[in-house]
């Protein structure tokens, strides 16, 4: 078979992708660059078929045709798809996040976004792949080689397109490329968090904690997910999703002006939970808050509804395991099991009941994460109307409709957490920010969160505190509601609200101290985020 044959069937699936980038989106350079690098990368996968060119070889050569047209198959789907999905080429980015999600958040995302496009494309390409493959004992693959063909040729060529991809820059549209890429990245970040299980009290510097006059102390700090600051009543949205803590306002301090690092969980928590932060990255191997807290004899307690294995084991999951006891309430593989984080409650009671006089819980919610309908029970079904968008679509609306029930829903959860402490009348906080923010068709005509398409509802998060009075007698926090602040500085912020002090930490950098000193807020590692959005 010559090499213009055998092209041609990876030129189908080409032809096939781009007519329906073309189609579903307009036409942009991404999109040219991306058909030129598939053209090289199908050359490339083509190449050492013709190092193996005699008999001997057949049966090998038909495995690789197989296993390199199958891969360059799922390739063009997946980097199709993205694009069609987000108007943006697949990134390195984005496999990152594959790699910490499980099997149910997989299901959900493929659940929130597949639509009727998508499933005739996943169709077509799946019968192209499938016949070529099925038909390869059938096309002679190996007796009808050009003869005599030069191998050095062939090398040369392999070498000089991988050079022009690399040099060119085009190597980053190549998803084969992106994955052994974020593979290693992400193992390398994992592995970075290893010790996190076993050493319990970290390697702080001397370490001090104020004494307290109070002989029992609760503190909490709730981690939301997917939740934009925008869409709470109690940062005046015009929806009340809020109403019960809007009860409380008056006993909370709200700040008005706290964003996230990143736009997605595994980049923010690794920064907001350790003392990583975007000058100084690679602290998040250096000791996270809990480390920190467990170092001057508090019990800590980390309550989880999200599942906590991933490929290799979420990174999230890592750093949480530094606590002294945890609980994840979804550790099985279970199909559509969808546990509400009001299930977290019964763990909590469980917690603040037990004998234990100092402790400090770490709640991790499920929050408002797409799917947003699986968030919910009925009774807080409580949005029907037409909501306000730029965005008109009735498929807007219903998810529109979704999220404010589940803030709705997550405002129970918040408050019912403080209602609890406010009835021990005991030394206590319950600190509450969301990991990050989401988009819902504010900014953009998209809902969910991405880095590679982002917008500033994104990284705008919610981010309170409620005291007890006990606490408050004990300490006085200088409050400024706009000051500007970003959460991978929460190690400092948290460490001050326990009156924690050691050499690792920074006062300068809380958000609830007087010597606070705002800094430039750089989102996704390279973007400032005051001048960029502002």
């Amino acid at each position: 078979m010559r090499i213009d044959k055998v092209f041609l069937r990876y030129l189908i699936l080409i032809i096939v992708a781009f007519i329906f980038e073309c189609i579903f989106n307009q036409i942009a350079l991404n999109i040219i660059y991306n058909l030129i690098e598939n053209i090289f990368f199908a050359i490339t996968l083509i190449c050492p078929l013709y190092l193996f060119t005699n008999n001997n070889n057949k049966r090998f050569s038909i495995y690789y045709f197989a296993f390199s047209f199958l891969i360059f198959s799922i390739s063009i789907y997946f980097e199709t798809v993205y694009y069609y999905l987000f108007k943006t080429p697949f990134s390195a980015s984005a496999i990152f996040v594959a790699l910490d999600s499980n099997l149910e958040e997989t299901k959900e995302f493929i659940d929130f976004y597949v639509d009727i496009p998508i499933s005739l494309f996943t169709f077509l390409i799946f019968v192209i792949t499938s016949i070529v493959i099925f038909r390869i004992n059938k096309i002679s693959l190996i007796n009808t080689v050009v003869k005599n063909i030069n191998r050095f040729k062939v090398m040369g060529l392999l070498i000089g397109i991988l050079i022009f991809l690399k040099f060119s820059k085009l190597i980053v549209f190549n998803v084969p490329y992106l994955m052994v890429k974020s593979n290693i990245e992400y193992y390398i970040e994992s592995k970075k968090l290893g010790d996190y299980k076993e050493n319990k009290n970290g390697d702080f510097h001397n370490i001090y904690k104020r004494p307290s006059k109070e002989e029992q102390e609760v503190f909490v700090i709730i981690v939301g997910e997917s939740t934009s600051r925008t869409h709470l009543g109690l940062y005046n949205y015009y929806r009340e999703t809020t109403p019960e803590l809007i009860k409380r306002k008056e006993e909370l301090l709200i700040y008005k002006d706290v964003i996230s690092p990143h736009a997605f969980t595994v980049g923010a928590l690794t920064k907001i939970l350790t003392l990583g932060n975007y000058e100084n990255p690679e602290k998040i191997s250096e000791g996270s808050i809990i480390q920190l807290i467990n170092s001057v004899g508090y019990e800590t307690y980390w309550l989880s509804n999200q599942r906590p294995i991933g490929p290799y084991e979420s990174m999230i999951t890592k750093i949480s395991l530094s606590a002294k006891n945890y609980k994840f309430l979804t550790t099985t593989i279970a199909g559509n099991s969808k546990v509400l984080d009001g299930e977290l409650l019964n763990e909590f009671n469980e917690v603040i009941n037990n004998d234990v006089k100092k402790k400090v819980i770490f709640i991790h919610l499920m929050g408002t994460h797409h799917h947003y309908k699986n968030r919910y029970p009925e009774e807080f079904n409580q949005f029907h109307e037409e909501p306000v968008t730029d965005f008109r679509s009735e498929e807007n609306f219903t998810k529109i409709n979704h999220y404010d029930n589940a803030i709705l829903y997550n405002d129970f959860l918040v408050s019912s957490v403080i209602k609890k402490l406010d009835s021990l009348n005991t030394k206590s906080f319950a600190l509450y920010f969301s990991d990050h923010g989401e988009e819902m068709f504010d900014d953009i005509n998209m809902a969910g969160h991405n880095e590679d398409i982002y917008s500033q509802k994104m990284f705008e998060i919610p981010f309170f505190v409620w005291q007890s009075k006990k606490y408050k007698k004990e300490k006085k926090i200088p409050f400024v509601e706009d000051r500007k602040y970003m959460i991978d500085d929460l190690f400092h912020s948290i460490a001050d609200l326990l009156d924690i002090k050691a050499n690792e930490v920074e006062y300068t950098r809380s958000i609830f101290n007087e010597h606070f000193k705002e800094r430039k807020r750089v989102v996704k590692d390279t973007v400032n985020y005051d001048t960029f959005f502002n």
